[in-house]
């Protein structure tokens, strides 16, 4: 601001930057230009933003509700509008992303992805200031469509769109152009560059979406959320201000990455040359170390001996190897046959016991009948009652199988000594063959090596290449570049400009502070005594005698506060005159933060009132139906789904 409380020109800006930085204007003027930053007046042209009808068609999919889907909502007009179901999931918040969709022309978190086909069409108009538009999406999902201007019974088509990033480009120059916002650049560094990050109407908008837990004050980004407000409020030179703090950034981020890159240059250079180094040290221990031909010779003598001896070691080995197999043949032999033994004394004791329990009666042959007078004598005298042969006796049958027994044990280790013995050989022999092929491969590297020339000489001139390099190489003593001098420029325009609008800011930041608290005490937050809004878009508050800060709030307590914040900056600009905010809202249930039924009542009562007192602002709330909303919305201005029903 001006000494005389008019707003300061660009022209005693620059003078006042030139005067600071001892540059002169046109040298102020030129860094300026040269990083992108404009000193253009902007006025503010408060517009009216009111939604007058939406309608979409679709196919529901899978097991709830499925079905087409016809939807229209039309004759809206300024004021408190609710949203509501009598059962969650009835798509409260897909309605409210859907006007978001069709303002924006990007597709937001309230249209779940699951939704991506469900749309087919939609069609949504609008009037900014009395004027009517119409964007018309006739392919939802590739999304393909025109926005028009109304005129009468006419539509002017004003562009179209056939993809997502058209749709959102022609909404994004659309509003940017009829609210007379910029879009906001910052610069971030992304790893190896510098990435300008343009901000354009889709993040302005968040301007008029309430969440239902608001992590920030105002719009959805803490770290730009004092900008948006400033733009919102109608601030001067904020433009300016922003594309100062984008261009600062982008000289520190390219000034960074510049000494960064030196650094790995520099990095590269220093391992190259230790690199170097490291083969020159190699090559001369290679030439102090070449061998002589005498101790090639005496190597190559030794390999040949080293494999004779391999060679008589194998001779030795199959030798015993043959005899092995002729012992072993012999173990199994006998160890087969001391088991056949022990079978074949089991099978005899088996059959015999089997034929001693017989008890015959008459002869097999001539079917003579033996009385029991002849069986008993047989009997006595030890004789077989058929044939008369005498019975021997037997010994001592099972000392005679366990002496079979042992000798299958003993049988059994002999073969597996043998087996051991054949396995031992086994690896005698593949270990001299082993040797022999080693020797036999050192041997002929040595002939072949004797065979060649000296490697001396090549070995020389490969090390002067490298002694060569080694000294180009050097040491770089470059520095990096940078722009100091403009640097010093924008920091110095950053604070003079700031200082130009911070006593407007000042002035209309204390009037939003009694707005909000005004408005927060209506909403039901009774607790809170002052309210003190900062540059920085923080809530400093005074609550039950105490600090208290509007991060450290209950969620319910935060969407309260963050609705009358949003309020009372809309209706300072307007009343000022200044303000860019398009009066629209889109709040989406604030009573599921668990606030209690006499906040939530205060809060609804509140916005009807405040609806009445600004008579543009058109506010869509979305809830569960409720006696509160019931008794403070009228039921023309419901959308309402009962029972089990759903909106759409």
């Amino acid at each position: 601001m001006a000494d005389d409380g008019k707003p300061t020109d660009a022209t005693t800006l620059l003078t006042k930057i030139a005067e600071k930085a001892g540059r002169s204007v046109e040298d102020v003027r030129s860094i300026l230009a040269r990083h992108g930053v404009a000193y253009k007046p902007s006025i503010a042209v408060p517009k009216h933003l009111c939604v007058t009808s939406i309608a979409f068609t679709g196919e529901k999919r899978g097991e709830t509700a499925p079905g087409p889907v016809n939807f229209e909502w039309r004759d809206l007009a300024p004021g408190l509008r609710a949203i509501i179901s009598d059962r969650n999931f009835r798509g409260k918040t897909t309605l409210l992303g859907l006007m978001r969709w069709g303002l924006t022309g990007r597709r937001g978190k309230g249209i779940p992805t699951e939704f991506a086909e469900t749309f087919h069409t939609l069609t949504m108009a609008f009037t900014l200031d009395g004027q009517a538009y119409e964007v018309e999406v006739a392919d939802a999902v590739e999304q393909v469509g025109t926005l028009w201007r109304i005129e009468g019974g006419n539509r002017h088509g004003l562009d179209t769109f056939a993809s997502d990033e058209g749709f959102e480009a022609v909404m994004s120059g659309f509003f940017m152009g009829q609210l007379g916002l910029q879009m906001l650049v910052t610069h971030a560094d992304r790893g190896d560059k510098g990435v300008d990050q343009p901000h354009d109407w889709v993040w302005l908008s968040g301007a008029m979406v309430i969440e239902p837990a608001p992590e920030n004050l105002f719009g959805s980004y803490q770290a730009l959320g004092s900008r948006m407000m400033q733009m919102y409020l109608g601030v001067p030179w904020t433009n300016a201000v922003n594309d100062v703090q984008a261009a600062k950034t982008r000289i520190e981020i390219e000034a960074r990455q510049a000494a960064a890159e030196l650094e790995r240059t520099r990095g590269r250079r220093k391992t190259r040359i230790e690199e170097i180094d490291d083969e020159i040290a190699g090559l001369r221990r290679k030439l102090k170390g070449l061998p002589s031909a005498e101790g090639q010779r005496a190597d190559l003598a030794e390999a040949n001996r080293r494999f004779a001896e391999a060679q008589g070691r194998l001779r030795s080995a199959v030798r015993s190897m043959a005899v092995a197999s002729e012992d072993r043949e012999a173990a199994k032999h006998a160890y087969d046959a001391a088991r056949r033994d022990l079978r074949e004394f089991k099978e005899g004791r088996a059959a015999k016991t089997v034929f001693r329990s017989l008890d015959p009666v008459c002869c097999p042959r001539c079917d003579e009948v033996f009385d029991e007078e002849r069986k008993q004598a047989n009997h006595q005298d030890h004789t077989c009652v058929v044939c008369g042969t005498l019975e021997q006796s037997e010994g001592n049958p099972a000392q005679r199988e366990a002496g079979l027994k042992d000798a299958v044990a003993d049988a059994e280790s002999r073969l597996t000594s043998q087996d051991r013995r054949k396995a031992a050989l086994t690896e005698a022999m593949d270990a001299a063959r082993a040797d022999m092929r080693g020797a036999e491969a050192t041997a002929r590297s040595l002939e072949a090596a004797l065979a060649e020339p000296s490697s001396a000489y090549p070995l020389e001139l490969e090390l002067a290449r490298m002694e060569a390099r080694r000294e180009e190489l050097g040491v770089d003593e470059a520095q990096p570049s940078g722009d100091a001098d403009d640097q010093q420029v924008l920091k110095v325009a950053e604070k003079v400009t700031q200082a130009a609008f911070k006593p407007l800011q000042d002035e209309l930041l204390d009037e939003v502070s009694v707005l909000i608290k005004d408005y927060a005490v209506r909403f039901g937050v009774e607790s809170l005594e002052e309210a003190k809004l900062l540059g920085n878009t923080n809530l400093r508050m005074r609550k039950n005698g105490g600090t208290a800060w509007f991060g450290t709030q209950t969620d319910g307590e935060k969407a309260r506060l963050k609705i009358a914040a949003t309020l009372a900056i809309i209706k300072v600009a307007e009343r000022r005159g200044l303000g860019r905010h398009p009066g629209l809202l889109l709040i989406d249930s604030p009573g599921s933060n668990e606030m209690v039924d006499r906040d939530y009542s205060n809060l609804i009562a509140g916005l009807a009132e405040v609806a009445r007192e600004i008579p543009h602002l058109q506010v869509f709330v979305t809830a569960a139906s409720s006696e509160t909303i019931l008794g403070h919305v009228p039921r023309e201005r419901l959308l309402y789904a009962e029972g089990d029903k759903y909106l759409w």
